[in-house]
This record gives structure tokens, C-alpha cells and sequence, in this order.
């Protein structure tokens, strides 16, 4: 029977997650290490279809066993879950060979998502940054991002888009819920780091697409 591993110090944690992987993955054998000085070996020892992985465990630091596991099992799919935010730490767990990367913030569904990516091969390494640290924004939240981030305000951009002010305001709240991030200053500066600027400035171009485009839009916000 194929088999994987949960890695984390939390016996309520391992639960919780054995409980929702059981449940989506009834033909894998879950197993659980509380994390102690013995999870190297108990990771590289067996031919697991994929671990998750806590940071902050007891015995080994996960990113040190993460480093590890890359030299004595590198064919094995890590899952890193941790506490940390994914734009604080996701970029380097996928450079040092991690599968993906998901914050403990995240939801059950994305969870459950992220582990069927990797057991299907989607997610492997540097390429599943984007799809795991990065959140999907609609194309009506990647236009008001757009524009939020190139220093307009709720009244121009209701009247840029058609829409309300009120509108604006709840897609603005989505985006910071989305991106984790708190206020205008944040929002910018999350924007620059992971490159939104450059993604985004499409759409910033084609909010100036003709009248009737934007009418048709504006019903769909």
C-alpha cells in the first residue's frame, strides 16, 4: 500500500491533518513522526509518496532536514507546512528541492489542492512558486491591483472601471486578504516583490479598452 509521512511536533496538527488527507486520499497509508532527532531517518528510510513537513520541530530544524532529504532521498515529494508565510519563506523551501509550500493559514481546500498537484506532478521545485506562494487573482481583482498600485484612489478608480466606490473598496479588502498583506504601504511594496508590477501592467492597459468593454465588465464586478 502506498504510504506518506506528516512531520510536525503538534499531535492535534498530525490529527488534524490525517484526518482531512484520509478523507481525499483513502488508498494512502498516513503515517506521523512528532518530528525528534530520529525524522531524517525515518523520512529517508522508507519510499513515501510524498512528507509533510513542519519548520519548527523539536529535534532537526525542517529546513535542515529538508536539505538533507534532497541528498539522501531526493526522489521524494516535500510538502513544507508551516506557521511562516509563504513570501517569508516559500521561495527558499523551493530552491532547496521542496515540492511546494504552504502556510498553515491557508485553507483545506488549497491543502488538499496542493497535495494532489504534487502526487499528480504538477508541483516540483523552483516551478511550483507560483502556483503555490502566489495567490490567483480574478481579472477584475489583477485591474483594480493594477491601478491601486500605481497611486489611485477609490473615487478614480470607480470612475476608471465603472463601478462603485463600495465595489472598489470590497475588491481592495479581497486583495489584502489574498495577499496577507496590511494597508496601502504593504500592498505596494508585496506588489514589487513578487513581481506584480510587471504581471499586472496588462491589465492596467486594458482597463482603457473601449466603452462598451468596460460596460459589460462592470456588470460582471
Amino acid at each position: 500500500m502506498k504510504q506518506a509521512l506528516i512531520v510536525d511536533d503538534h499531535p492535534i496538527v498530525r490529527a488534524g491533518i490525517r484526518e482531512l488527507l484520509q478523507r481525499a486520499f483513502p488508498s494512502i497509508e498516513l503515517k506521523e513522526s512528532s518530528g525528534t532527532d530520529g525524522t531524517l531517518t525515518e523520512v529517508c528510510g522508507t519510499q513515501w509518496e510524498f512528507v509533510i513537513l513542519d519548520i519548527n520541530l523539536p529535534g532537526r530544524n525542517g529546513i535542515d532536514i529538508l536539505k538533507r532529504t534532497r541528498i539522501c532521498c531526493p526522489h521524494t515529494p516535500i510538502i513544507v507546512f508551516s506557521f511562516y508565510p509563504e513570501r517569508q519563506f516559500a521561495a527558499r523551501a523551493l530552491q532547496l528541492g521542496a515540492a511546494a509550500y504552504l502556510s498553515k493559514e491557508r485553507s483545506p481546500q488549497d491543502f488538499v489542492f496542493t497535495v494532489k498537484m504534487v502526487l499528480e506532478g504538477e508541483l516540483r521545485g523552483k516551478a511550483s512558486a507560483t502556483v503555490v506562494s502566489q495567490p490567483v487573482l480574478s481579472p477584475r481583482e489583477s485591474q483594480v491591483l493594477a491601478l491601486l498600485i500605481n497611486g489611485m484612489g477609490r473615487r478614480e478608480i470607480s470612475r476608471r472601471l465603472r463601478i462603485t466606490e463600495g465595489t472598489v473598496s470590497a475588491y481592495r479588502g479581497r486583495l489584502l486578504n489574498k495577499l496577507n498583506v496590511r494597508g496601502q504601504v504593504e500592498l505596494v511594496r508585496y506588489a514589487v516583490e513578487e513581481g506584480w508590477l510587471t504581471k499586472h501592467a496588462e491589465a492596467d492597459q486594458c482597463c482603457g479598452s473601449s466603452d462598451r468593454s468596460l460596460e459589460f465588465d462592470s456588470k460582471l464586478a
